[in-house]
């Protein structure tokens, strides 16, 4: 009879390995935190002024073979103003494409399954830093259809304008019409 050998050694060891890890594969990843914006995919009410009524629409499309979410506010408006959301390895981050002409890059903190807070980290067209841009955001996933945002913005290096968007999802029947730009947006 031939001895075990090292190829025998080998073998064994890449089945029994594969066996082991096989075994330890149920335990499910951790969810993505782009996850809760794939779930807002559709057309969504908005509520900017707190009367507890709809001033129009906001868009989330899953774009890019589910890499990316885009949101569309004030669309079809000169206004109009997109906000990419994607993974970067583990970060979250979204572009803000605004309506100014600056386009500022933002990071999630710790997202979380119900709430993603993001605060600057660069822009692209920024004239300079004291120039008007969006500098943080703030989600709150409250139920599969409801979900606030909170936008801050900074100019002078200093604190500037509040945006905040209480967001129902579209009920099928209701047909969509654009957030309008706030009254004095140029």
């Amino acid at each position: 009879m031939r001895p075990f050998g090292f190829v025998g050694a080998l073998v064994l060891f890449i089945t029994g390995g594969a066996f082991a890890q096989s075994s330890t594969a149920t335990t499910p990843a951790p969810a993505s935190p782009l996850e809760p914006f794939k779930a807002m995919k559709g057309i969504w009410t908005v509520d900017m002024d707190g009367d507890g009524r709809s001033d129009g629409t906001v868009e989330y499309r899953v774009i890019a073979a589910g890499s990316a979410v885009a949101e569309t506010l004030f669309k079809d408006t000169e206004h109009e103003m997109i906000t990419v959301f994607h993974m970067d390895g583990d970060r979250l981050l979204c572009t803000h494409y605004c309506a100014a002409g600056n386009q500022p890059r933002l990071v999630a903190k710790s997202p979380t399954a119900t709430r993603a807070a993001f605060e600057m980290i660069d822009a692209t067209n920024l004239p300079d830093k004291n120039a008007m841009h969006m500098n943080a955001v703030v989600f709150e996933f409250i139920d599969a259809d409801h979900v606030t945002s909170n936008w801050s913005s900074s100019q002078g290096g200093k604190q500037g304008e509040h945006a905040s968007f209480v967001m129902s999802r579209a009920k099928s029947d209701t047909t969509p019409a654009s957030v309008q730009a706030p009254a004095g947006a140029k």
